[in-house]
């Protein structure tokens, strides 16, 4: 009986001992959220600097902040595994100067308003979803939800997706990608070919 006692007694220890590791990881992973989404606001309130090199700044903290690699196999899906050494090259490069274009000028775009992080929860597979509000102070009702799906790496985090409005972007853009390919049969060069129209509209916008 002693023995079983005993034996409840330190699994009760090491999951106590788990969840608050667990927490401990999640309390962090908020922190990496709203030490980011401050950089970025650093960055849209100086007004000493033009749009290029506002840009160019924000491409780098997209760079620390995002794994860019696992989102880009996870955005094509399996004709990744089909693609030449030089297409999957060429899709990284093109992936990578997407994903900065289109959310250096999202957050520039949201620089009247702020991320204010609300809790996190943990999900299978190491993912943390660390949820968060982009608040407006000047239209409260315009208010959006965010979370942010990030994964441990080393002795920080990296973001893999984001969900704004209960939509997650790599799902979007996953549907968005598989269509293409679909609609030119199979060919992952004609995948190429769109990215490379849709860089050149965002760089060409005002």
């Amino acid at each position: 009986m002693k023995k079983f006692i005993g034996a409840i007694f330190g699994l009760l220890i090491v999951i106590n001992a788990a969840h608050a590791k667990n927490t401990e990881l999640g309390k962090h992973a908020e922190d990496f959220i709203n030490s980011l989404s401050s950089q970025v606001a650093e960055l849209n309130q100086n007004r000493s600097l033009d749009n290029t090199t506002r840009q160019q700044k924000f491409m780098k903290l997209v760079e620390r902040g995002f794994d860019l690699p696992w989102i880009a196999k996870f955005v094509v899906g399996r004709p990744w595994k089909t693609a030449s050494p030089d297409q999957q090259k060429e899709y990284l490069r093109l992936f990578k100067n997407l994903v900065e274009l289109t959310y250096s000028k999202r957050f520039i775009d949201y620089s009247q308003q702020k991320i204010i992080v609300s809790g996190h929860k943990l999900g299978k597979r190491k993912f943390i979803f660390v949820e968060s509000q982009l608040a407006d102070p000047k239209n409260p009702k315009a208010n959006v939800n965010i979370v942010w799906r990030l994964i441990p790496k080393g002795n920080t985090f990296k973001i893999v997706d984001v969900v704004i409005a209960r939509i997650s972007m790599a799902i979007t853009q996953r549907n968005e990608y598989s269509a293409v390919i679909k609609r030119n049969n199979g060919s992952f060069e004609s995948l190429l070919a769109a990215m490379k129209v849709q860089i050149k509209k965002i760089r060409s916008a005002p």
